[in-house]
């Protein structure tokens, strides 16, 4: 049975996504000294960060979020149907081979 949550999936388009957000995330945490003390406090939430972004990365991050929105459905889909990724309880669906996205 085919999975149905794959028709409109890019793995090339997340990936580069995933790498970009990963980047510019780490350099905003080591260059605005707002966003530093937040995260030292432990009060920084992923939205104060996307609240940084500009107009453009704004589109990119919810370009990224519906990418892995499907990734999610189809590793939960495969997950269903015994194939896949498996699912570990605190870390989600995981591929130990695989490090190259967050």
């Amino acid at each position: 049975m085919e999975n149905p949550n794959l028709e409109n999936w890019d793995e090339e388009r997340y990936k580069e996504l995933n790498t970009y957000f990963r980047i510019k995330i780490e350099l905003m945490l080591r260059t605005n000294p707002h966003l530093l003390a937040q995260q030292q406090e432990s009060t920084l939430h992923l939205r104060e960060l996307v609240a940084e972004f500009n107009e453009g990365d704004k589109e990119r991050w919810d370009e990224f979020m519906r990418l892995d929105k499907l990734k999610l459905e189809a590793d939960m889909w495969d997950h269903l149907h015994g194939k896949g990724t498996r699912y570990r309880p605190g870390l989600g669906f995981t591929n130990p081979e695989d490090d190259t996205t967050w």
